[in-house]
């Protein structure tokens, strides 16, 4: 059975709104919980327990010296879908950390990028019923060719808040 946090009961509430105005409002909320995802203008495009998908657009705040999308930028969007899809599932008692990012970057990137980030029906069970673990989170990044100039390697961790104060 699926348990609700505070993320998954955001989703749930904007569940009826057309898909354009629930991605602003998605994008504004998170933004506002991490500044950071604010400030980079992500924007998330589907959310759900089982995938996120968010992009971010090539424009000139994001770019490196080269005109594509910095390497940052590219490791924050995988970042940021991975760190959602994980936290839409723990329960509110937890916190949820990233452990371990490796990306390879295979080739320069081409305009906007799109990260999807995806969960096992395994996984979501194990994050929803237990206090602590880890996992590695699929995610795919892609550019406008559709093409994956970098291959990302994401492990998040969450342990029970109360665990965080001993």
């Amino acid at each position: 059975m699926t348990q609700s946090n505070r993320l998954s009961k955001l989703v749930k509430a904007t569940s009826k709104f057309p898909k354009g105005i629930r991605s602003t409002l998605w994008s504004k909320a998170f933004g506002r919980v991490v500044p950071m995802v604010g400030t980079a203008n992500i924007r998330y495009l589907e959310v759900s327990n089982s995938q996120v998908i968010v992009e971010i657009k090539n424009h000139r705040a994001m770019q490196n010296h080269i005109g594509q999308l910095h390497a940052c930028a590219m490791a924050l969007i995988a970042e940021t879908a991975t760190g959602f899809v994980t936290g839409i599932n723990v329960p509110d008692s937890c916190i949820v950390l990233i452990k371990s990012m490796h990306i390879d970057y295979k080739r320069p990137s081409k305009g906007d990028m799109k990260a999807v980030a995806t969960l096992t029906d395994e996984q979501q069970n194990l994050m929803q019923n237990t206090e602590k673990g880890e996992t590695l989170v699929s995610i795919v990044v892609t550019d406008e060719t559709g093409q994956e100039p970098v291959k990302c390697e994401m492990l998040w961790a969450w342990v029970s808040k109360s665990h965080l104060k001993k």
